[in-house]
């Protein structure tokens, strides 16, 4: 399964806006062709689609982004965030890197600890799953109370 179809399948149901952090517009039309509402630039939302994938974002930035996101949505509502991942079969790694090392990343880009990071940032963790052969960790969080 692709990143997109998993985190999609992820959020499941919604009802309401989903904010979309994400860099450029790919994700926010794919929230669309879901049936979905992208929330407007400060509007409370049902749930959230975060990907720092491709994305240079210090792990600071990173932090404000989740915090930015989290106070926009009410306490349970779901975020699926989406990230490098380094394959655990050791024969993936190869490829991973190399995919990496494509878009100018090194290796260590893939071993960012995304689900601690959420966890940090107030969400409960109630799932990780990996995508696109292992290259793509998505994990699903809910906003604590």
């Amino acid at each position: 399964m692709n990143g997109a179809d998993a985190a999609l399948a992820l959020l499941g149901p919604v009802a309401g806006p989903v904010v979309v952090a994400a860099p450029g517009a790919w994700w926010a039309a794919r929230v669309r062709l879901a049936g979905w509402r992208v929330a407007d630039l400060g509007e409370p939302a049902a749930a959230a689609l975060v990907t720092f994938v491709g994305a240079r974002t210090a792990p600071e930035m990173r932090r404000r982004t989740l915090e930015a996101v989290r106070v926009r949505l009410s306490p349970d509502a779901p975020l699926v965030l989406i990230d490098h991942n380094q394959p655990r079969q050791w024969w993936r790694r190869p490829l991973a890197a190399l995919l990496l090392a494509v878009r100018g990343f090194a290796p260590s880009r893939a071993r960012y600890p995304a689900a601690r990071e959420l966890d940090a940032a107030g969400f409960r963790i109630e799932r990780l799953d990996l995508a696109a052969g292992e290259r793509l960790q998505v994990v699903l969080a809910r906003r604590e109370a």
